[in-house]
């Protein structure tokens, strides 16, 4: 009987704690459903804050509030000037297609014989664009459903870049508050830091902030800088729908892909409507544009951290892919940021594993001397 009692009792133990799991871990569950689609536009807003920190606390070295407002304004105007740029085009171009078509004044300029001389598609291109130039409703009757098709893409891409745009303005409030409370953030951080990391808490903490400002400015401003320049460039060119070629050559850039890759149809599809002049300018501009991130990435990105372009490029797909537009961003700084923060963890057991069994013999400089290379790969203090 006393054993029976016994195990009554650790049964209805056993049954209270699993009752108490479940009901935490569905709590912790539900608390997370509701605040994880605030959870990109947050990090995205803490990235845009520590990123412009430097540059509000410069401006204003003793006033939060005008570096927040600060921050504030520029967030709103990088992301609504490119965002109308983007939408104003592209419906710029569907409005007046349409209305042409219903009319019946659908007229496209004729391809030029080269347009044939193009490798692997250029009979195809010359066929459907002469198509096209003879008789447009025909053509477009023929190829309705692959239209719809593409219009179905272009409409979930607008209703996607749309989407972006309002996490992006959310994050920039965000982004904006940190700012301003910066201080505080700073001593909410510190011991949440120290205790995932004990002793090495701040210096993680440090080295996380050097890696988002190195990324921000070596991977997102230099992808920012060339799709201005893109769209600079096809704006005086005359080529139609700047802003979302602009917008492709932006994704390519942070994705690490090769803006030539955006650029060659745009190249190939000017040289059939504008004078030789404008395309070789134009050409060259382009060649400029794509060569450009050679230059200025190890300027930028250099002064930071040695963040592998595989990382970035993981990064910014697989947050395109799971996140849209803004997950391009997030991701690749996320991602750069736990890559610099596992090296560094990495580093770290190393030198403690070296410091707590020393070589026969050796002295303490021998082995600072040998711990060297380790201390310089990841830069863990000030």
């Amino acid at each position: 009987m006393h054993a029976s009692s016994e195990e009554q009792a650790f049964l209805h133990k056993v049954t209270l704690g699993t009752i108490r799991v479940v009901l935490l871990g569905a709590g912790i569950a539900w608390c997370l459903q509701i605040v994880l689609p605030f959870v990109v536009p947050v990090v995205w807003g803490a990235i845009i804050a520590t990123a412009t920190f430097p540059l509000a606390r410069r401006v204003f070295p003793r006033r939060r509030a005008p570096g927040a407002v600060l921050v504030g304004v520029l967030g709103v105007s990088l992301i609504l000037v490119p965002a109308w740029l983007v939408l104003g085009s592209v419906s710029e171009v569907v409005v007046t297609v349409s209305k042409q078509l219903a009319q019946g004044q659908l007229e496209l300029p004729a391809p030029r014989a080269e347009v044939a001389a193009w490798p692997l598609v250029g009979k195809r291109i010359y066929a459907l664009w002469t198509e096209l130039h003879d008789a447009p409703t025909a053509a477009i009757e023929a190829h309705l459903p692959q239209l719809r098709q593409v219009g179905r893409w272009l409409l979930g891409s607008l209703s996607s870049l749309t989407l972006g745009v309002l996490q992006s303005l959310f994050a920039v409030v965000v982004a904006a508050l940190f700012v301003a409370r910066a201080e505080a953030t700073h001593r909410v951080l510190v011991p949440i830091a120290e205790r995932f990391a004990p002793e090495r808490g701040v210096q993680l903490m440090e080295l996380a902030t050097l890696t988002v400002r190195s990324v921000a400015k070596g991977v997102l401003g230099v992808a920012m800088l060339q799709a201005g320049l893109a769209w600079l460039g096809m704006v005086v060119a005359g080529v139609p729908a700047a802003g979302a070629w602009s917008l492709l050559v932006l994704i390519a850039a942070v994705a690490q892909l090769p803006t030539l890759l955006v650029f060659l149809p745009i190249v190939l599809y000017a040289s059939t409507v504008v004078s030789t002049g404008t395309l070789v300018v134009f050409a060259l501009w382009s060649v400029l544009v794509s060569l450009s991130d050679n230059v200025l990435k190890p300027l930028l990105l250099g002064r930071g951290v040695d963040v592998p372009m595989l990382v970035i490029v993981i990064g910014a797909i697989g947050g395109m892919l799971s996140a849209g537009i803004v997950g391009l961003f997030v991701g690749a700084v996320i991602l750069a940021v736990a890559h610099t923060l596992f090296v560094a963890w990495v580093h770290d057991e190393e030198a403690d594993a070296v410091l707590a069994a020393p070589q026969s013999g050796e002295s303490v400089g021998r082995v600072a001397t040998r711990l060297a290379p380790v201390d310089e790969a990841v830069p863990l203090s000030k």
